[in-house]
C-alpha cells in the first residue's frame, strides 16, 4: 500500500490504460520574424508560412510576433499580435513570458542574423532560453564561414531549437560540418510556393500587355549582389537573334539600400543599358508588387533568370517560385540553385558569365520543344514546395517537436522526482540530521532540531510506504527515530526540540508545531515502517503524545494533527479518537478560516511560513469526515493561495520571508523557500484526489518544477545526483547553503510526486 495520508477519504482515480490515439492537433502556436508591410523578402515569407500553416490548422490561436527594425513602426494587419524592436533586448524575455504564460505549444521562428539585434542578431537567443515550448527555426542563411560571434550565436540557437528547418540539402551538409548537427536536428523542407495549373505565358502576356514579346524575368528586391549587369550585357547578342526580347527586372530596391544610395544602383545599371543601346528592352518594376500580380508576371514570362553574384546563397524564394510555376531558369551555380535545377530542371552558367548567358537564352528562347519540356520539368520538380505540401510537413515536424518536447520534460520530471541519497546522508551523523549548512558542508555549530529529524522519519516512513528497502532508507529511520524517542519529554508531554552538537538538550519543550510534526512521524512510521519493531515502536510512543495533542492550538499544529490522526487511524488511538482529533482539529481552521480576513480569505492576518498545509488538512479533514463544508472551505483557501503563488510571469513562485511581516519590504517576493513548494505539492494533490480536477494536479507539478529552475530566476536549487538542496532563492539568485529543511522539503515533495506516479495518475 502506497502512502497516501487520504487514505480513508475519497478514493484516488485511476485512470485505465488507453489504446494510441492520434496526436491532438495544435491549439495554440506563435510564428515570430518580419511581416508586411515591412519590406523584404523573409517579411512576405513569414506571412506566407503564416497563412499556409493558419489554413492547415484551423482550429490554433496564433500569436504573430513581428520584428520593428530602425525605420520604427509598421501599419501591420490585424494577424500581427505583438512586435518587438530588435535593439530592445529586454523585450525578447518578455516576449517569452507572454508566449509561455499564454500557453502556446509551438514557436516558429524565422532566423537571418540581421533581422534581430544585437551582436550576430544575438538577442534572440534571449528569447530562446526562456521559452517553455519547442521552438523550430528556419534558417534562411546558412554561413560555410561565419565569424565568430555568428558561429557562436548560431550554435546556440542550434542547441536550444527543437528542430532547425533549412530549405535545401546543400544547407542542411553545411550545418553537419560546420555545426557539428545532424538530420535529428536538422530538416529539409523547401521554401513555398503558389499553386498555380501549369499554363502556357500566351494568355498571361495578353493580360499584361506583353503580347508578341519574348520575356525573361528576374525579381526580387534590387541590390548589387543581384547580378542583372550580367544580363544586361548579354542583351546585343539576345536581341540580335531575338529583337523582340524583354528583359523584365520586378522589384523595389532594398530598403537598407534606398536609405543608404537612394537609387543609385537602379539609375547604374539604366546608365549601362543606354549606353549598350538595350535601354528599350529593359523594363522595370519598381515597387514591391503583391502575390497575385507578381505570379501573373511569373507566368507571363518564357523564362526566369537568376544572375546571382555569388555562391553563398543556401535559399532563394525566388528561384522556388519559379520552378514551382514551371519557368525554364538559367542561373549561376549558387547553393541552391546547383540542387535546384539539377535533372535538367534548369541551365546554369558562370558568376559574371555575360556571353554563356546570352547563349543560354537565346538558345531556349530559338527552341520551343525544348523550352516546354524543361517547364514542364520544372513545374513537376516544384510540387514538394507548393505551399499545402510545406504546410503539412511543417505541422508533422511540429507534432513530433511536441511529442519529444513532452517526452523529455516528462522524462526529466520523473528523474527530478528521483534525487539521490547524497545530500541526506551527508548531513545526517549517528545522532540525527543537523539543522544547517555552510555551502553543501554541515555547520555542527546549529546542533540538531526534533523538527527536521521528524521530517527526516516522515521521509523515511514514506520511502517503506514504496517499498524501500535499501540500506540507507533503514539507517535514516533508525537514526531519526532514535532522536524522535530522546526527544519525547514525558514530564510536560512535549518534544523537546532543539539540541547542541554537544547532544546537550537547549529546551524543554518545543514548540506546538514541533510536537505535532512528530506525532506525524510517529503516525507514518506506525503505518509503513517495513520492520515490526519499528512500527511498534512509533504506536507505543504515538499512543502517549496523541494524548497531549488537544494541547497544542496553533494552526499548523491542528493541521499536522489532522494528517497525524487519518495516517494514524486506529494505530496511536482508536478510530473513534482518532475521529474526534480529526473533528476539533479541523473545527479550529474553520473557525480561523470564518473569522479571518474576510477581503483576502485567509486564515490569519497575514501569510506566513508553509501556508499551503492549512487548507490541505482541511481538504483532507473534509474527505475523511464526509464533510463538504471543510472541503470547500479548504478549496477556497488553496486557491486563493495559488493565486498569489503564482508570479506574473507564470512560474510559481511561493511567498517569500521578506513579506511575512511587513507588505512594503524591498523584495516581497524574496527569500523563497523549500518548504513552502512542499506543502503546496502536498496540498494540491490532496485537491487533485478530492476534485478530479486537472488543475491541481498541474499546479503540484509546477510548485514540484520550482526545485528544478522553473522559478523567477530559472535556476535549479537541487542536485538529482545527490539530493542536495539550496536554502533559498533570494533576490540576487540562490543562497547556496543546503539545510535539512530545504533538502527534506525537496524529498519530501519527491516522494508525493512519486506517490501520485504509483497511483497512476498522469500530469499530462
Amino acid at each position: 500500500m502506497g502512502f497516501d495520508a487520504s487514505r480513508t477519504g475519497k478514493r484516488l482515480r485511476e485512470r485505465p490504460q488507453e489504446a494510441a490515439k492520434p496526436a491532438a492537433p495544435i491549439r495554440s502556436a506563435a510564428m515570430i520574424g518580419n511581416f508586411p508591410p515591412r519590406k523584404c523578402g523573409i517579411a512576405t515569407f513569414t506571412r506566407d508560412t503564416f497563412d499556409s500553416l493558419r489554413d492547415h490548422l484551423p482550429g490554433a490561436k496564433w500569436r504573430v510576433v513581428a520584428m520593428n527594425d530602425r525605420a520604427g513602426a509598421y501599419t501591420y494587419p490585424p494577424a500581427v499580435t505583438d512586435v518587438i524592436p530588435e535593439d530592445d533586448e529586454a523585450a525578447y524575455a518578455c516576449m517569452a513570458d507572454e508566449l509561455n504564460r499564454s500557453g502556446v505549444e509551438v514557436t516558429f521562428i524565422q532566423h537571418e542574423f540581421g533581422i534581430y539585434g544585437g551582436e550576430a542578431g544575438g538577442h534572440i537567443l534571449q528569447l530562446m532560453r526562456k521559452l517553455k515550448m519547442p521552438a523550430i527555426v528556419t534558417l534562411h542563411t546558412v554561413l560555410e564561414k561565419p565569424n565568430p560571434a555568428q558561429k557562436r550565436v548560431m550554435d546556440e540557437i542550434l542547441r536550444r531549437a527543437s528542430a532547425a528547418i533549412v530549405m535545401s540539402e546543400t544547407g542542411a551538409d553545411i550545418l553537419a560540418r560546420v555545426h557539428g548537427v545532424g538530420p535529428s536536428k536538422v530538416h529539409v523542407i523547401p521554401h513555398g510556393a503558389p499553386e498555380r495549373p501549369f499554363a502556357s505565358p500566351e494568355a498571361f502576356k495578353a493580360r499584361l500587355g506583353l503580347v508578341g514579346r519574348s520575356v525573361f524575368m528576374t525579381f526580387g528586391l534590387l541590390s548589387p549582389n543581384k547580378g542583372l549587369e550580367t544580363i544586361i550585357r548579354a542583351m546585343p547578342e539576345i536581341l540580335a537573334r531575338h529583337p523582340d526580347a524583354l528583359y523584365l527586372v520586378v522589384g523595389a530596391t532594398h530598403p537598407h539600400l534606398l536609405a543608404r544610395e537612394g537609387e543609385a544602383y537602379r539609375d547604374n545599371l539604366v546608365a549601362l543599358a543606354t549606353s549598350l543601346g538595350v535601354a528599350n528592352s529593359l523594363r522595370f518594376i519598381n515597387r514591391f508588387v503583391d502575390d497575385a500580380e507578381l505570379v501573373d508576371l511569373l507566368q507571363a514570362a518564357d523564362l526566369y533568370v537568376t544572375p546571382y553574384l555569388t555562391e553563398a546563397q543556401i535559399t532563394s524564394g525566388t528561384l522556388s517560385y519559379a520552378i514551382a510555376l514551371g519557368k525554364p531558369v538559367i542561373s549561376t551555380p549558387y547553393w541552391h540553385a546547383r540542387e535546384a535545377l539539377a535533372d535538367g530542371v534548369g541551365m546554369i552558367c558562370g558568376f559574371g558569365d555575360s556571353d554563356a548567358f546570352g547563349r543560354a537564352i537565346t538558345g531556349l528562347l530559338s527552341d520551343q520543344i525544348k523550352r516546354e519540356a524543361m517547364a514542364r520539368r520544372a513545374y513537376r520538380a516544384g510540387e514538394p514546395s507548393r505551399w499545402k505540401k510545406v504546410a503539412g510537413a511543417a505541422v508533422d515536424l511540429a507534432l513530433a517537436c511536441r511529442a519529444e518536447y513532452r517526452r523529455k520534460n516528462e522524462d526529466a520530471f520523473r528523474a527530478l522526482a528521483r534525487p539521490g541519497f547524497g545530500g541526506l546522508l551527508r548531513i545526517t551523523d549517528d545522532c540525527g540530521i543537523v539543522q544547517h549548512s555552510s555551502f553543501s558542508v554541515p555547520d555542527r555549530s546549529h546542533g540538531y532540531c526534533t523538527d527536521d529529524n521528524a521530517r527526516l522519519l516522515s521521509f523515511a516512513a514514506r520511502m517503506f510506504s514504496e517499498g524501500s528497502t535499501e540500506e540507507a532508507t533503514t539507517r535514516l529511520a533508525y537514526t531519526s527515530a532514535a532522536f524522535v524517542n530522546h526527544a519525547w519529554n514525558a514530564g510536560n508531554g512535549r518534544f523537546r526540540n532543539f539540541m547542541g552538537f554537544d547532544r546537550r538538550w537547549l529546551d524543554d519543550g518545543g514548540s506546538d508545531d514541533c510536537c505535532a510534526r512528530a506525532l506525524e512521524s510517529l503516525c507514518l512510521t506506525a503505518r509503513f515502517a517495513n520492520r515490526a519493531d519499528l512500527r511498534n515502536w512509533a504506536s507505543a510512543l504515538g499512543s502517549e503524545a496523541v494524548r497531549h495533542a488537544p494541547e497544542w492550538r496553533s494552526l499548523r499544529s491542528s493541521a499536522l494533527v489532522i494528517k497525524s490522526m487519518i495516517a494514524g487511524d486506529g494505530l496511536v488511538a482508536t478510530v473513534e479518537e482518532c475521529r474526534h482529533l480529526v473533528e476539533i482539529s479541523a473545527d479550529a481552521l474553520m473557525k480561523a478560516f470564518a473569522s479571518g480576513d474576510k477581503k483576502h480569505g485567509w486564515f490569519e492576518p497575514r501569510l506566513s511560513y508553509d501556508n499551503a498545509r492549512l487548507p490541505e488538512a482541511l481538504i483532507l479533514a473534509g474527505g475523511h469526515l464526509d464533510n463538504p463544508d471543510m472541503t470547500e472551505a479548504g478549496l477556497a483557501a488553496l486557491d486563493f493561495i495559488m493565486d498569489r503563488q503564482t508570479s506574473a510571469r507564470g512560474w510559481f513562485c511561493p511567498i517569500g520571508t521578506s513579506s511575512f511581516a511587513q507588505s512594503d519590504a524591498s523584495h516581497p517576493e524574496f527569500d523563497q523557500q523549500p518548504i513552502e513548494a512542499l506543502a503546496t505539492v502536498d496540498a494540491c494533490f490532496a485537491a487533485w484526489r478530492t476534485t478530479g480536477h486537472t488543475r491541481y494536479a498541474e499546479q503540484a507539478e509546477a510548485a514540484f518544477l520550482w526545485f528544478g529552475g522553473d522559478n523567477d530566476h530559472g535556476m535549479a536549487l537541487v542536485s538529482i545526483e545527490d539530493g542536495g538542496c539550496c536554502d533559498a532563492l533570494t533576490a540576487t539568485g540562490l543562497n547556496q547553503n543546503q539545510g535539512a529543511e530545504s533538502i527534506l522539503s525537496y524529498h519530501l515533495a519527491a516522494t508525493a510526486v512519486r506517490n501520485h506516479f504509483r497511483q497512476r495518475i498522469t500530469l499530462h
